[in-house]
């Protein structure tokens, strides 16, 4: 006689006595609704930005209710809820025992990239001078070759409020001096790593925080506010939501990818320490994964010596880095060589800066076919052509509505936030190589993104394990943590005024 698949939880209100169940088949077909919900929302651009938002929220939210009732499933929060499977134990158990090498090259290779030269001190050279090599090369083709064009993906996130504002500084003229802070992000990242190249560039961003607060509390006190540098802030940390802030349907499987491999790694790397793994699975919020995990036998990490405790924890973090580094490769030739046969490329004012010469004079959303005397197509065009703009000069601006003549300021702006949009042709191959290409954009930017921010010495971070388990000083580690959550808080209070 067949069995029938039923699932039970604890109850909403908490109670574990209190079960609840629903067949297998419900949540298939809850999770079909909700897939169906999002994809209206996302493609019904008719409806307000807020609005969408809160009905995805929402959709999220009652589908992990009842998701949560599946008999894998743990019920952690409201719409949140883990699910937990032995999937992949056995291929880890085979992964650990071919290709060690392999594996245990990858997490030292990991934590140079994480910590720079640093990394032969930190880990009292357990790390060979060939892998110290190899992480600092790695480091530099990152900053001088892949990382200028992550300027490509941000074209799928969705946050005016952060990618106008970093696309408009990317198209801003540049004043013809020596880039000091650039000079010292270069140098701190070979020294330090991409733990110092976050830290700094948070830091940097909370002291700009901090000054634009300072300038518009002072000013405001001696009657002549000025809010400029306060409107022109840029939150430093921002929400990644599939169908809300990245596109749906590649966003959900590009973060789905990371977490695998992120936490695969981990597993893969018990093993080859001869760690038992208990199960493994996914943190989800509805039908989105936010998160992945392998359950090891924590009490056998802590009696491991720290060079083997330190690859665990960097496995993630490395694997992360390294794919990102794979999907780097299709993105550009699918950039250079697949998508112009399909789509060409524009510039549009995403906004303009309150109080600039462009302010209630170009409208958003008009697109910049000229600048002065200059076509532009692309956001590279416009940079070159703004970089000729001086301080307080005029610039000729044709769009598609209207020409302009606007003065620059002292920075040598006229104002505008931009963006780059993309035209296609309609087809079915487009369809599908638009969706690679924004698959492998993410995929880099995503990956990339999760393995420098893991680094930090945040706790349930795989950064704070390796600064506890390699440095002696707990204080010291406190305070370096206490300094990051503090700089990390202050890049979240933009968001307070840009609402």
């Amino acid at each position: 006689m067949a069995k029938r698949s039923e699932s039970t939880i604890g109850n909403a209100a908490g109670n574990p006595d209190a079960k609840r169940t629903i067949p297998q088949a419900y949540g298939i077909f809850v999770a079909i609704l909700c897939l169906a919900a999002l994809t209206y929302l996302y493609l019904n651009s008719g409806i307000s930005a807020s609005i969408r938002i809160i009905a995805a929220l929402l959709v999220l939210l009652v589908g992990g209710e009842i998701l949560a009732m599946l008999k894998s499933s743990q019920r952690l929060f409201y719409g949140i809820y883990m699910i937990r499977s032995r999937v992949g134990l056995r291929l880890m158990d085979r992964l650990a025992g071919k290709g060690r090498w392999f594996w245990n090259g990858l997490a030292d290779w990991g934590l140079v990239l994480g910590f720079g030269l640093l990394s032969y001190v930190i880990f009292k050279r357990d790390i060979s001078k060939k892998t110290l090599a190899l992480g600092i090369a790695s480091i530099l083709v990152m900053l001088f070759v892949v990382l200028p064009f992550a300027i490509l993906p941000f074209s799928f996130i969705n946050i005016p409020q952060v990618t106008g504002k970093i696309q408009s500084a990317a198209a801003s003229p540049q004043q013809a001096s020596i880039d000091y802070i650039g000079y010292a992000l270069y140098g701190l990242s070979v020294v330090g790593g991409f733990v110092l190249y976050v830290v700094f560039s948070l830091a940097y961003n909370a002291a700009s925080i901090l000054y634009a607060v300072a300038i518009a509390v002072i000013s405001s006190l001696a009657h002549s506010p000025n809010y400029g540098p306060i409107n022109n802030s840029i939150p430093g940390v921002a929400p990644i939501i599939p169908g809300i802030t990245i596109p749906l349907f590649a966003g959900i499987l590009s973060l789905a990818l990371l977490l695998a491999v992120h936490e695969f790694s981990h597993g893969v790397l018990s093993r080859i320490a001869k760690v038992r793994v208990k199960s493994s699975g996914a943190l989800m919020f509805g039908i989105i994964p936010i998160g992945a995990f392998v359950e090891p036998d924590e009490k056998a990490i802590g009696k491991l010596n720290a060079k083997l405790q330190n690859r665990i924890s960097s496995a993630g973090i490395s694997s992360n880095m390294l794919l990102s580094l794979i999907m780097f490769v299709p993105m550009i030739l699918m950039y250079f060589y697949v998508m112009p046969n399909f789509a060409y490329s524009y510039v549009y004012v995403q906004g303009t800066v309150a109080n600039s010469s462009a302010y209630n004079v170009i409208v958003p959303g008009s697109v910049i076919l000229k600048w002065n005397g200059y076509n532009i197509s692309t956001l590279s065009g416009l940079m070159v052509a703004a970089k000729r703009d001086l301080p307080h000069t005029n610039v000729s601006i044709v769009t598609n509505r209207s020409s302009y003549v606007l003065q620059t300021n002292a920075q040598g702006k006229v104002g505008v936030e931009v963006n780059q949009g993309t035209h296609f042709v309609s087809s079915t191959a487009e369809a599908v190589a638009y969706f690679l290409y924004t698959f492998f954009g993410l995929s880099f930017l995503l990956n990339f993104l999760a393995a420098v921010v893991n680094f930090l010495p945040i706790p349930s971070f795989d950064g704070w394990r390796i600064f506890n388990t390699s440095i002696k000083s707990k204080r010291l580690v406190k305070y370096i943590t206490l300094f990051v959550v503090v700089i990390i808080l202050l890049n979240v209070v933009p968001w307070f005024w840009t609402f």
